[in-house]
Parts: C-alpha cells; structure tokens; sequence
C-alpha cells in the first residue's frame, strides 16, 4: 500500500553494497561452486530477514515494497525464496482454494527469479512454493506467466512443478495446508486497504481477516493501523457501504480512536446507523457474535467497553440499548441484582435465539471462564458460592439450553481439577467437593444420578496379566 521508506532503503542499500563487496561472492564468482553461494546466504540471509521481520513488525502496508526492492541483482537472489512462499499465502483464497484475486506479486518474484544469474541456485529452494502458487492461480494465469519465461530449461522446470491433485478443491486444500504448515510461527500477513469503492467487495474480507490478526498478536506494534484505518472510514465514496461496518468495529474496539478522530468516526457511525439502521445494527451484531466465538481473536470486555465509545447514545436504537447494557455488565459487575434485572429486562424485549441476547449471553459468560481459570484446586469454596447464587440466576434469565451447556463445560472442567487434586475419598476437601456438586449438578440438570455417580467413580487399573 505505500512505497518503502527511505530509512529502509538505506538500511537495504547497506546490504546490498556488503554483498557486492563480500570476498565470498568474489569467490563464488571466479569458482561457481555452490558452496560458495550457500556461505553467501549463510552470511546475509540473516540480516535481510531481520529487516523483513522488522518491517512487517512496525510498517507492515510496507512490507510488498520492501519485497519488490530485493529483486535487484546486487543481492544475488538471496532470500527471495522466503519472500515467493510469503507471497503465495498471504493473498485470500475463496471456498474453491483459488485465489479471489490475481497474484501478482507472486507472479512478479518468480519471474525474477526465472531469469536471475543464480536460478540454479535457487531452484532447489522454490519448487514448492511454485507449486502452491501455480495450485491457487488460474490455468489462464499459469500458462501466461510460464510462456513469458524466455529461457527454455527454467520453463520446463516451471511446468514440472504443476501438480495433478491442484486438479480438485480437496486437492488444493491438502498442497496449500501442507505448506503454510511450514511458516506458522512466521509473521508475514498483510492485506491492501480498498481505496476506492470499486475494491470494497474484492479487498474488503482479506483487510478485516488481516486486522484481527494484527491486533490479536499482543507482540506486534500496531502504530501503522489508525492511518489508513481512518482514511478507509471517513471515506465520502465508502457512504452507505455495507463493508464500511466491521473495519470500523475493529477500529473502535482494538485501536481506541481519541479526540477529533473519534469524533469523525462516531460521525460515519452515526450516518451509516441512520441511513440503514436494521442493516447495521444486524451487521454490528453479527460481527460482534464472530469476534467473541473465534478463539484466534481477543475480545472481550476491555474491547467492548472500547468499543462502545464510538456508539453515539442519543440515538435510539439497539445499539445504544446493547451497549448501554454491557456497559454496566462490564463496569458495575455480573453479579450485581440491579444489572441482573437491567440483563433481564432488555433480553425479553428480543427473540431468545436473536444476535443481540446472544450477545449479551457471551459477555456474561466470559466472566464465568474466567471465574473457572482464575481460581486454584483450593478456591473451590470460592466457586461453589458464586457459582452456586449465580448458575441459577443467570440459567433463569436466559432460558437457553446453549447457555446452560457452556455453564456446564466450566463447572466440569473445573470439577475435573479439584478431583485430580483431591483424591482422599475418605478426606474433607473430596468429599465436600462430591457432596456439593452432586447436589447444584442435579438441581441444574448437568448430570443425571447415574451419570454423577460415573464421574466421580475412580478408574480401576488394569492389573498387569503374568507372561
């Protein structure tokens, strides 16, 4: 999205001078042996992809730029291995694992690389990020870019890496899932922002996967984000779009907008929800219920509290209604009687199964995970009184058997603990756990009789047959 700062470019034109200057390249070159050009890479591939990291770390629109500045022959090809693979998977791909857009940046390092003086060096490194690129593009793509390959062996060593299981879906998915495998641990995501109205329907999915992995990764610096963020928002040829809602939710909830930039944003807000208010109220909470079920992403209070800053409360809408509510959820406490009867006095004026109650049923449960993950094996007391006043409210107030389910996967998992721990049957710790939980477990239907007695019933070990 924008052109390599000059800081970077130095930094690279540094490495460039070094390698040109290298006594090892001097040998490489007079002896063409690839021991030579493995010593080569040895040395200044680590310093390359430190910049790279660095880069993406703290200016990632820059990162595609950073890329097209090492195809230049003063660095010998080096690390352009890496950079083919990152470009073939970070482009989104559809239901089909084609790629919903042309790659062109993979098609511009191959081609590089096709005709680089060091491609025998090189090709022992690419084959399989070829043949992953190749599986996600067209065929009509494919055969372009191969027959722009002037020379004849490097074509056939192209076309050697075309696989016959990119033929199905169910074989794309297995060569592109097999692959990424590889770069896991790699930070390498990027996405264009849509800059004009014609790409919010191609850009728009990738730009929203791209920053909920951004702000996701509590070790990345995210400074870059707000810049382009706010361009995208305040827009004017982006009015009354349906893609302009859930990078603004991002922007409000992960990167806290402040003075006159929240105030522009709460002003596009404020006109989107008034021009299409069912539209968006239904497009923030369906967005909402995504965040909070995807377990890569972190939402949770702080988020939501952040986000309700950008919901402007003079209008009356389900909006403000859902944030004023989880504003008191999440400032004043889930085990407060005055929120209970504010919780159940707004889910009654909704469907039970609408977006919004389950909304509000996640923001309430999240306080009972994190009651369950806070607490130690000696705490039980702690999670029987809680647990004990609050699992009936709650169940009551919802009236939902998910809900219920998910109360019921916590007091398990964390019952499990405590009889891990405290396994004296004959000991006051076990038998007050038992005692207490047969008793909540059966009033709030988590087991049957028959059931509770299997849960508690130590596992006999198998005596050792003689030989």
């Amino acid at each position: 999205m924008y052109e390599l700062n000059d800081t970077y470019k130095a930094h690279l034109d540094a490495i460039a001078d070094a390698i040109q200057e290298s006594p090892t390249l001097a040998q490489y070159l007079e002896e063409e042996e690839d021991e030579y050009y493995e010593a080569l890479k040895a040395e200044f591939e680590p310093q390359i992809e430190a910049a790279h990291e660095q880069i993406n770390h703290y200016s990632p629109f820059e990162i595609e730029s950073f890329e097209r500045y090492l195809l230049d022959d003063r660095f010998e090809g080096l690390f352009l291995p890496r950079v083919l693979g990152y470009s073939v998977l970070r482009p989104q791909i559809n239901e089909h694992y084609h790629y919903t857009r042309q790659n062109d940046h993979f098609g511009e390092v191959l081609t590089y690389i096709a005709g680089n003086m060091n491609f025998d060096q090189l090709r022992s490194r690419i084959g399989q990020a070829v043949q992953v690129g190749f599986a996600l593009s067209s065929d009509i793509y494919v055969t372009g870019l191969v027959d722009g390959i002037p020379t004849k062996r490097v074509r056939q060593f192209l076309l050697q890496q075309k696989s016959d299981d990119a033929r199905t879906a169910a074989g794309r998915k297995q060569i592109y899932d097999r692959y990424k495998r590889q770069f896991m641990s790699r930070n390498y995501q990027y996405a264009p922002f849509p800059l004009e109205a014609a790409e919010l329907i191609s850009h728009t999915d990738h730009m929203v996967d791209f920053l909920l992995y951004r702000v996701s990764n509590a070790e990345l610096n995210n400074d870059a984000l707000p810049a382009p963020l706010y361009q995208f928002a305040t827009n004017s040829d982006f009015a009354g779009r349906k893609e302009l809602i859930e990078p603004i939710i991002i922007y409000g909830a992960f990167l806290t907008p402040e003075g006159e930039t929240r105030d522009d944003i709460v002003a596009v807000l404020n006109r989107e929800r008034k021009e299409n208010p069912e539209r968006v109220e239904a497009q923030v909470m369906s967005f909402l219920l995504r965040l909070k079920n995807d377990p890569k992403v972190t939402f949770g209070p702080d988020q939501e509290l952040a986000l309700g800053q950008i919901v402007d409360r003079s209008i009356e809408d389900d909006l403000t209604a859902y944030f004023n509510l989880t504003d008191r959820l999440h400032n004043e406490g889930f085990t407060e009687p005055d929120v209970q009867e504010a919780i159940q006095a707004e889910v009654l004026k909704h469907e039970g199964l609408s977006d919004f109650n389950e909304n509000v049923r996640k923001s309430v449960l999240v306080y009972f995970d994190r009651l369950a993950a806070s607490l130690g094996t000696d705490d039980y007391n702690e999670w029987f009184s809680v647990t004990g006043k609050q699992f009936p409210v709650y169940m009551k107030i919802f009236a939902n058997e998910q809900f219920n389910q998910e109360l019921r996967r916590l007091a398990i998992r964390y019952t499990k603990r405590l009889i891990k721990v405290h396994t004296n049957k004959r000991g006051k710790d076990y038998r007050d756990i038992k005692k207490t939980t047969v008793s909540t477990w059966t009033d709030y239907n988590f087991m049957t009789d028959k059931q509770l007695k299997e849960f508690f019933k130590t596992p006999r070990k198998r005596k050792k047959t003689e030989s």
